[in-house]
């Protein structure tokens, strides 16, 4: 008598048509019928067939390999897989273990006739997923293009009201703008972890705050009243990968209310963009102002900290040193100390009122030049779309006349993707908001207060300096003076000898005043 393993599954479209029962009684009634025995049932639950991501249908092939069964039996083929590929190569592997792959609805044997129907079969069972997930995506577009809520949980500090429109529900708003300010402020994840715990904040499922749940809000644009849709791209698997993005995806200014401010979240992007090239500065013992600001310009690459003790006093150095090894790169290191001083006096000298003044002019007067230029900007890229729309009409006219090839099908297909990007790229178009003396006069007196040789500091700082292009003999400090609003850079070269001559000087001076005061006593 042979053995048979039942596998069922449904997923989440079709779960009602074809439950794990249904499935499970129709093989057992057609075993019965058969005279085959039941060793084993396998099921998978909300697992789609268009993926081999599915726990008991992996066991079901390691087994196989055992002696344990010699028949698969499924109710339908398009539970096994609904994937071409994936259904060839688990199918071989069925064949290499001795078993055979059967189904209660369709009769299939060995003759090429059957060989023809199952190709056939598993080709409109994969045609038949890929059209349902294009017309679901389709409808969700719709939705979306509504700044309605798609589904699934919303985001900490919004409710939904009876239109599915995001509304702010304020005791977790008040959560939200805590994460990002302190953030902004320079407190790493344990930190703002901790406060939130501690004062009695909850999650959207009113669980406790951890990191991954803090990753989330600090990238979600809809705080700033944003409405975003289909931004994470998909990994191979199907899975999404919230860590990149489409090209092309839904972003609607002004589509849900906001709960914080652009210049914040901008603020927020950039520091968690340079902590990620920074991650080794967390876990050096030295204090590092410039991690990741250095680059060498010799090799391309970036500049590293560096510590040691040299001679017999094992006197300390700590430097910037290029990462390139010394045979491959003959760049010279930086000392650490005369830079980290050097740029925090600098940016402390830009945020004095008085300069400060001169860069909010300078912004603005950017500022001021896009906003000229936008509507010819805006012109091109609405004609450019108009231009794709009828390109389309023309193409679905053809269509409805009998003019039906593949050629016509790709171009449609190359005009859908275009149209998409154009989309996006005209909600994205917004004018520039200009700024006024008293949104940034705070900067000076905070440059003062915080504390030296802390996180805190470092962040602050490098919020004003875009990089550093080392030298063998000089060095380029690009400074950024635009708040988050423009890019306003301003270039300062400087020579080795002179950074060094600043210090030096002093150093001297403190020895020769060392020395006297020994010879006195």
């Amino acid at each position: 008598m042979p053995k048979v393993a039942q596998y069922a599954r449904f997923s989440s479209d079709n779960q009602r048509s074809e439950s794990i029962d249904a499935q499970i009684r129709a093989m057992n009634q057609f075993c019965k019928q058969n005279h085959w025995q039941v060793v084993s049932t396998y099921t998978d639950e909300a697992r789609s067939a268009t993926t081999d991501n599915r726990p008991q249908f992996q066991q079901m092939i390691a087994d196989s390999g055992k002696g344990l069964f010699d028949i698969v039996l499924v109710h339908k083929l398009d539970r096994f897989s609904r994937d071409r590929y994936d259904s060839a190569i688990y199918k071989k592997k069925l064949k290499k273990n001795h078993v055979k792959l059967c189904s209660v609805l369709e009769r299939m044997d060995d003759s090429p006739e059957s060989i023809m129907m199952e190709a056939v079969l598993e080709g409109m069972s994969e045609y038949y997923s890929k059209n349902l997930a294009r017309e679901v995506m389709k409808g969700m577009n719709e939705t979306a293009l509504q700044c309605k809520h798609t589904g699934g949980c919303p985001p900490l500090g919004y409710d939904l009201d009876e239109n599915r429109h995001l509304v702010i529900n304020e005791q977790e708003a008040q959560a939200v703008r805590i994460i990002f300010q302190m953030f902004a402020d320079g407190h790493g994840y344990t930190t703002i972890i901790d406060y939130l715990n501690a004062h009695g904040y909850k999650t959207k499922r009113g669980k406790m705050f951890g990191k991954n749940s803090l990753y989330e809000i600090l990238s979600n644009e809809k705080y700033t009243g944003v409405f975003v849709f289909n931004k994470a791209a998909a990994k191979t698997d199907g899975k999404r990968n919230n860590h990149a993005q489409k090209d092309s995806y839904i972003r609607i200014e002004g589509g849900c209310p906001a709960i914080i401010g652009k210049k914040l979240f901008a603020q927020v992007q950039r520091i968690k963009a340079k902590n990620k090239r920074n991650t080794g500065r967390y876990h050096s013992k030295e204090f590092y102002l410039l991690t990741g600001k250095l680059v060498c310009d010799v090799c391309g690459k970036r500049m590293i900290g560096n510590l040691r003790f040299s001679g017999r006093s094992k006197t300390r150095l700590a430097t910037y040193r290029c990462n390139t090894h010394r045979a491959m790169c003959n760049n010279k290191e930086l000392n650490k100390d005369y830079l980290d001083a050097y740029i925090a006096v600098l940016i402390g000298e830009r945020l004095k009122p008085k300069n400060l003044r001169k860069a909010v002019s300078k912004v603005n007067q950017q500022v001021q030049k896009f906003n000229s230029s936008y509507d010819k900007y805006h012109t091109d890229v609405l004609q450019q779309y108009n231009e794709v729309q009828d390109s389309l009409a023309n193409i679905t006219r053809a269509i409805e006349k009998g003019i039906f090839t593949d050629d016509l099908l790709q171009r449609a297909e190359q005009l859908e993707n275009e149209k998409a990007k154009l989309e996006t790229r005209l909600h994205e178009l917004k004018l520039l908001e200009p700024i006024v003396y008293e949104d940034v006069a705070y900067l000076y007196t905070q440059w003062r207060e915080l504390k030296r040789n802390t996180e805190e500091f470092r962040t602050f700082i490098q919020q004003f300096v875009k990089a550093i292009h080392v030298r063998p003999y000089d060095f380029d400090i690009v400074l950024d003076m635009g708040f988050g609003v423009v890019e306003l850079t301003e270039p300062i070269t400087m020579r080795r000898g002179e950074l060094y001559e600043m210090f030096d000087s002093k150093v001297k001076e403190q020895k020769r005043c060392l020395k006297n005061q020994k010879a006195d006593t």
